[in-house]
């Protein structure tokens, strides 16, 4: 990382690495403790390395997300970042006034009322006693505890907890703001509340958000880092960073090796179509008015079980076909969409199921299903090469424009399968609907009932 890069960077982290001695005995500690002591090289532990060689920096008012599994080292490097831990090597660097929400609860007094928290952490953070009362009100408001505010905090639900710590951390006017999982505790409409705040209020404070919940990803961060065994395998857009870390989940499911760190990475039945592959002259089949689509391929070396070799979009309106080559077309509701998908396979597959996905600009899923979702059962499929036509209704779904997924797994379940290859961006359609839809998607009323009860 280059001076000049991150001489205005609200963040800097540099090659930091968090090494921990674990010992596999209890006494093994008192006997290494010894051996340093007379100068003796045995050594009764061994290393672990949660953090390996990690480096980037943020911009002011930037938005990052770092996803990874369990034990991938996310939450030890947010730690770092805020100072409750110390790296082993590298350095942090910090600009402004830095507020953390990390373990529920994290700072609080259980015997202190939530109004006696606020004020003291606030005091912590730097703010003045005029500030910290002006501010009071809000954080009572954003918090929605009522009377609990003056209540002890040992009282308090998680739900009520998080509610406290989200508010106190948002509301001192922090210029950096860290979340560790925070929000996966609050139920659905303090999340859509925080996640209105983050969007209209925060759009100037530079925000690193650790969480599993993708979906979140793509609604609030403008850049994505991805961990993988302490390393940072993936660094860049969202919707291609969540593409990448499936990628990799799948891929490790199947047995098959870790993802390299980045300036190697490869990634096993990733298919997104490239601009090559979307302007290339297609090949017609004997089906009307479908076109398949030949993918670029894989620049894995590891064997494939399963791979969609084409891939294809035509939508049907007043009995006339139109393919989906890669242009944008406009559907309105009714329309029928069909989707032909040419799997390979080089192993047999008990219980095949096939599905699509709409995502909207920003990555959220829209609507989608799969063959078992819909009751069509497809297998068993021996090795080879196999053919399969999707056909639905374009639904009544808000103006926008939406990008189609399709999937491969193998299961009985239409939620708990094993997926094994998708590809993404086959076809970007713009839904252009007859009349207002609120909210996502029109659900007519089905009834109206109307009784007069009186005359006041």
């Amino acid at each position: 990382m280059s001076s000049e890069a991150s001489g205005s960077a609200a963040v800097v982290v540099e090659h930091v690495s968090k090494e921990y001695r674990v010992y596999s005995k209890p006494h093994y500690r008192v006997l290494d403790s010894v051996a340093a002591k007379i100068g003796s090289s045995k050594s009764y532990s061994f290393r672990v390395r949660a953090v390996n060689d990690v480096s980037f920096s943020l911009e002011p008012g930037s938005s990052v997300a770092i996803i990874g599994r369990n034990g991938s080292g996310k939450s030890t490097l947010l730690e770092m970042i805020t100072g409750t831990l110390t790296p082993t090597a590298g350095r942090i660097e910090l600009r402004g006034r830095l507020s953390a929400l990390l373990e529920l609860g994290a700072g609080f007094n259980p015997d202190f009322s939530g109004r006696a928290n606020y004020r003291l952490n606030a005091s912590i953070l730097g703010l003045d006693p005029d500030q910290i009362r002006a501010k009071e009100p809000e954080v009572e408001a954003f918090a929605d505890l009522g009377g609990f505010i003056d209540e002890p905090v040992r009282t308090y639900s998680s739900g009520m907890y998080v509610r406290l710590a989200f508010a106190t951390a948002v509301h001192v006017d922090p210029e950096i703001l860290l979340i560790d999982e925070a929000l996966a505790v609050g139920d659905v409409f303090f999340q859509q509340k925080c996640y209105d705040f983050f969007a209209n209020k925060l759009a100037d404070v530079t925000k690193v958000l650790v969480t599993h919940d993708l979906a979140s990803v793509a609604k609030i961060a403008d850049r994505c880092i991805v961990m993988d065994q302490g390393s940072m395998v993936f660094d860049g857009a969202p919707l291609d960073a969540i593409q990448f870390y499936t990628a990799l989940h799948m891929r490790e499911r199947a047995g098959q090796h870790s993802a390299e760190p980045v300036g190697g990475v490869t990634v096993t039945n990733e298919r997104p179509l490239s601009d090559a592959a979307v302007g290339a002259e297609p090949a017609v089949t004997g089906t009307p008015g479908v076109i398949p689509r030949p993918l670029p391929e894989s620049s894995s070396t590891a064997p494939e079980l399963v791979s969609i070799t084409t891939v294809a979009g035509s939508l049907l309106r007043d009995g006339e076909m139109h393919p989906l080559n890669g242009e944008m077309w406009a559907a309105t509701p009714g329309d029928e969409l069909r989707i032909e998908c040419t799997f390979r396979l080089t192993v047999p597959v008990e219980a095949p199921i096939v599905g699509y996905l709409m995502r909207d600009r920003v990555g959220n899923a829209v609507f989608g299903q799969n063959s078992i979702g819909s009751d069509f059962t497809l297998g068993p499929w021996a090795p080879g090469v196999h053919r399969v036509i999707l056909q639905l209704n374009w639904p009544e779904v808000d103006a926008g424009e939406y990008v189609l997924t399709v999937g491969f797994g193998n299961g009985h379940h239409p939620h708990h399968h094993e997926p094994l290859a998708w590809v993404q961006g086959v076809a970007a359609i713009t839904s252009t609907p007859q009349r207002p839809v609120h909210g996502m998607v029109n659900n007519d009323l089905t009834a109206i009932e109307v009784t007069r009860l009186g005359d006041d």
